[in-house]
Formats: C-alpha cells, structure tokens, sequence
C-alpha cells in the first residue's frame, strides 16, 4: 500500500501470492529505513555476508544504504514491512540514538520479540495500516487532510519509538568487533553527523583519518553502497527538505542554517538534487 501524501508505506507479505518479493530478490535501499516484522512461516535473508532466519515474531530492521537479499520464503510466509522515508525518521533517530547506535543496528538487525511485544507491535502497525486505508486523505478538504496527516504521523513516531525500545530491550547496543574499513566507514559517519552542516567536501573527512580521498571514498563504496559524496548530499538535503516543510524559517535562513555563502547558492545546490528549487519545493507541500 502506498500513499505519496505520507512518507511511509506498507508492503504486506502474503502467503501463496505472486509478488515482487520472489526468492533472490534484492531490496536496495538509500534514502529509507525499514522493519519487516515476521507473523508466519519462515523468511530467509542475506545482509552482506550473514544470512538471518526469520520466524513469527522475529523483527529485522534495515537502515539506510543496505543491499539485502531474499534468499528463500516458505509458502506460507507472511508479514508486514513499513518502509518509512529518511526524511521523516532521521529527526526522530538522531534524538533517539547515537551514531554509534546506529552503526550497530547495521551490524545486528535482527531481534525475536516476545508474544506480549510481538502482539503489541502488530496491533499498532495494524491499527496505522487500517486508519491510512479509512482516511483517503486525497478526498479530505484541506483542513482536515492536514489534521488526519498530522494523527497518522503521529501514529507513525509511536511505531517508530516502540520498535527502538524493543531493540533496546532484546539486544543491547554493546560494540562490535571491527576490522579496519568498517572503522574507516564508523568514523566516517560520526563526522559526517557532526560536520555535514559546515563541511561538504570528502577531501575533509579522508583527511580526518590520513588517507587518500580516492581510497577512502572507495572504501565508504564498499562498505555502505554509497559513496561519500552520496552520504553528504543526502545529510544536507534530507535537513532541507525537512526544514522547508515544518519550519517557518525563510529560504535565506534556512540556508544560513546549513552553511550556504547566499541563498541562490542554496537554491541551486538544491535544485541539484531535487529538482525543484526550495521555494517551488515548499509551495508544492
């Protein structure tokens, strides 16, 4: 189920159905995040080099940037995935986990939840999915259509803060032995968190670490699927799109706030990657 005025949609898994998700499909992600949340049968995956075994009640939870594979479902498989965009969870992440929290969900995405949670979790997910199909928000006058918007939004953090809490409770964010690259890629992206507002060039954080700007941005490739310059642009364009949309900060202050010498520049560095200007961006939402 999709809904282009929400930034989060629902891709049931059903068994004996015909569907995108076939054995060897590979789900590639960039700009979202997402959970699947097993309720029946077996689904089998591959994240990098470790295969994961998912069962009822068992959650794997995807971050951005990660190639992961369906290896196997049973015919009776079934489940929900939320795929949620990263302009709408970056805010409520980044208030919620460190960056080094983050990096270990990448290292460890799967958790197997409890009956009482594994009920929980579903009666909410369930109840968003139900409200989403009774709304028909394209329908609404704008008045409401903005306040249904907001309630399921709402509604959305909730699942948002419940699935952080389950993780929290079933698999403790403890360190995870590392090898060189994946400690190039980890400090990578504590800096990027840090410095993404003033500092846009690679060469700055290859030379953080010593290391040439080519090797680095090839081992940021390797280990994440995107290159430096991909995770800096989507940093800096994930905050405008989200300043422009629930601020009411100007176009120039918006800029200022991200470092931008003027706001043409801005507009154009915006433009860029959106296609649209900032103005035109925010008259469209």
């Amino acid at each position: 189920m999709m809904n282009k005025m929400l930034p989060f949609r629902f891709i049931p898994v059903e068994p004996r159905t015909v569907d995108d998700l076939h054995d060897g499909h590979v789900i590639s992600t960039f700009d979202c995040c997402g959970m699947f949340l097993c309720t029946g049968g077996e689904v089998e995956i591959l994240f990098g080099e470790q295969s994961y075994r998912l069962r009822r009640g068992d959650m794997y939870i995807y971050v951005p940037s990660t190639i992961v594979r369906l290896l196997h479902r049973s015919e009776d498989a079934q489940g929900i995935m939320v795929e949620i965009e990263l302009s709408f969870v970056l805010p409520l992440a980044t208030g919620t986990l460190s960056v080094e929290n983050l990096l270990n969900l990448r290292h460890a995405p799967c958790i197997t939840l409890g009956e009482a949670e594994f009920r929980h979790l579903l009666t909410l997910t369930e109840s968003l999915k139900q409200r989403i199909e009774q709304a028909d928000l394209e329908s609404l006058p704008m008045q409401r259509r903005i306040l249904m918007q907001d309630i399921l939004r709402s509604m959305a953090q909730t699942i948002f803060y419940e699935v952080v809490n389950l993780y929290y409770v079933n698999r403790p964010l403890a360190p995870l032995p590392q090898g060189k690259k994946e400690l190039v890629f980890h400090h990578f992206m504590i800096s990027l968190f840090q410095n993404y507002r003033t500092e846009r060039e690679v060469a700055f954080y290859a030379t953080q670490q010593h290391i040439d700007s080519r090797y680095f941005s090839t081992i940021i490739k390797e280990k994440s699927g995107s290159t430096p310059q991909q995770w800096i642009v989507q940093m800096v364009i994930t905050e405008a799109r989200q300043l422009l949309e629930s601020s009411d900060l100007s176009i120039k202050e918006i800029a200022a706030k991200l470092n931008f010498p003027t706001q043409s520049f801005f507009g154009k560095y915006f433009k860029q990657y959106v296609g649209l200007s900032p103005k035109a961006y925010r008259q469209r939402i």
